[in-house]
């Protein structure tokens, strides 16, 4: 019989309501978590260990401490801690989840053992040392252990509703009697009473007196503790006024942050979707689509969506789902940190090339790119074009090609500050955003352009359709190039949708489009790879409303064959393969 893994998963963020950043405080010359990293790993039962901490930027310093001492790190919700905890027993094959939190520096590894063992013994999905009250709690507070099956906590994930059970991961499991089968591992003597966690000042400091009397060595055992704290009562009597948390509090800047006012919305039709497109707070949609079954797909609209791979992107976790309605392949924007309102004017840069400013490199590509799609448009008999708007701007290369080509009245949409200011300084009018640019009034455009943007939207069908209905003349034409899922990586942070041929076009056709040239290229990147999907449309003028989605077959092994080809031609033939960029 195949051992099952056995994952301990412990839960930090830096954002911690009485006490922030406290699992980076220093503990006796050492980080807090590092402290808690070293007792847990030391449980024999545990094969697998990862924290979880959140997508949240305050929670990067954690992430880069994991980095550096080559500890797995999973980023996931902020609030819904239940989500984050599904997500990341989900990407590493975890069998049998066991929780802890950073703030226990003084967990003993054989109390770890004791639970864990209980919980292998059978005949139960959950085993604890303690549970909330009315039950009477007799291991001391820190040593929490919780342990669970993966199929138990997916149904938690799948049906946990209140805002408690998502926030403290296990309530569901053993908050109403017979739900699920429970085991509560007792601990005698009774020490319920002994406080050894860190939720205040006053907790740090009796965490490092006791670190101290053991020359700040982590080795010792709860015993050895034990004794130590009977020897200085004082530790003890300091924290008595300290009140450890109810499992049914919930922190309230989860509720105020959903409460805050959105973003204003494009000036659209109730039935319609603005190109911005939901554009939320990862932190403030979690809660709902926490408990969703699967996330709707952007193309069909269907709830049946299974996770077709994960990848590490950017030091994220990032799933993508395959849709089993019509075979679109997406991430789920509700909880994407590319679906944020500040990850394109402030992080995506950073993050792609460690700095906001335009780089020579990117440059380049962006020039090479807009002189290709100037010969493209020649090629398919586009001859005059008197305004053109580009849709993701960045530098204003594009612009600048269509302005000399056509003598065209040139316009851009780009949140990067930097890739802005460059643009208006060769003269192109520029806004940061659609909702500016529409509230501005401007007349139709006989070209909109979206050069590797239209991957980026959270709802490219409802985007496609507004830029259709709001921005472009109805004899106008739709430039636009993404990734193609059959060449390119495509899995990427910011990528919220993985294109082939066959889903692009059928994007386009329900959005009310015209597919009039679809070319499936390379340049500038490769000779031999169709890296890119290329397409002029034009707008019908009564598109038909609704219609069935087509469903594209076989998707994932048509793009594991895919790689694969890549693959081996990327060996063979590396110099017509991988284009330089740099000058």
């Amino acid at each position: 019989m195949t051992e099952p893994k056995v994952l301990a998963i412990i839960q930090a963020r830096m954002s911690s309501s009485r006490l922030p950043g406290k699992v980076l405080r220093d503990l006796g010359g050492k980080p807090m978590l590092e402290r808690v990293i070293s007792r847990v790993s030391r449980a024999r039962h545990i094969n697998g260990l990862v924290v979880a901490t959140t997508v949240d930027s305050t929670d990067d310093p954690i992430a880069d401490f994991c980095a550096q001492h080559g500890t797995p790190v999973f980023r996931g919700s902020l609030y819904d801690v239940l989500d984050r905890y599904y997500q990341c027993a989900l990407q590493n094959g975890a069998d049998v989840i066991v929780r802890i939190t950073a703030d226990c520096p003084l967990i003993d590894p054989q109390e770890i053992d004791r639970v864990i063992a209980a919980f292998l013994e059978g005949d139960c999905d959950f085993a604890a040392n303690r549970l909330p009250p009315p039950q009477k709690r007799t291991s001391p507070i820190g040593m929490d252990t919780e342990v669970c099956s993966f199929a138990a906590l997916e149904q938690a994930w799948q049906n946990a509703a209140e805002k408690f059970e998502r926030e403290h991961v296990m309530p569901y499991l053993y908050d109403t009697p017979g739900r699920f089968r429970v085991r509560v591992v007792e601990t005698a003597p009774d020490m319920g009473n002994l406080r050894f966690t860190v939720d205040t000042e006053e907790d740090l400091q009796v965490a490092r007196a006791i670190y101290a009397a053991f020359g700040n060595d982590d080795k010792f055992s709860l015993d050895e503790m034990l004794r130590l704290s009977a020897q200085n009562p004082q530790w003890q009597h300091s924290l008595v006024g300290v009140q450890h948390k109810s499992f049914l509090d919930v922190d309230e800047r989860a509720a105020a942050q959903a409460q805050e006012p959105a973003p204003a919305p494009i000036a659209v039709a109730k039935d319609e979707t603005p190109i911005s497109a939901g554009l939320k707070n990862a932190n403030s949609s979690t809660e709902i689509s926490g408990a969703q079954s699967s996330p709707r797909c952007p193309l069909c609209g269907a709830r049946h969506a299974k996770v077709l791979e994960k990848v590490s992107s950017f030091g994220f976790s990032v799933p993508y789902y395959h849709c089993k309605a019509c075979g679109f392949v997406f991430q789920d924007a509700a909880v994407s940190k590319a679906a944020d309102p500040a990850f394109y004017a402030e992080t995506y840069r950073k993050l792609y090339q460690a700095t906001e400013e335009p780089t020579p490199k990117d440059l380049r590509q962006q020039s090479l790119r807009a002189e290709n799609q100037v010969r493209f448009l020649r090629s398919c008999s586009v001859n005059a074009l008197g305004r053109v708007l580009d849709i993701g701007a960045s530098s204003g290369r594009m612009l600048l090609a269509l302005r000399e080509a056509y003598q065209a009245e040139s316009v851009g949409v780009e949140p990067g500050n930097a890739y802005r200011a460059l643009a208006e300084a060769e003269g192109l009018r520029m806004f940061p955003s659609l909702e500016s640019l529409l509230a501005s009034q401007p007349q139709p455009f006989d070209l909109v352009s979206l050069m590797h943007v239209l991957e980026h939207f959270e709802d490219p069908l409802g985007s496609l359709r507004q830029i259709r209905e709001k921005l472009l003349s109805p004899q106008g034409w739709l430039l636009l190039e993404v990734p193609n899922f059959y060449a390119h990586n495509s899995y990427e942070l910011a990528h919220l949708s993985c294109f082939t041929p066959a889903s692009l076009k059928e994007m386009l056709r329900k959005a009310g489009y015209r597919v009039v040239s679809l070319r499936k290229h390379g340049y500038p990147r490769s000779k031999l790879f169709p890296l890119f999907l290329n397409v002029l449309a034009v707008p019908l003028e009564n598109p038909p409303e609704p219609m069935e989605t087509r469903v594209e077959r076989c998707v994932p092994i048509r793009r594991k064959l895919a790689m694969l080809w890549r693959k081996i031609l990327s060996r063979l033939l590396p110099k017509s393969a991988w284009l330089p960029l740099e000058g």
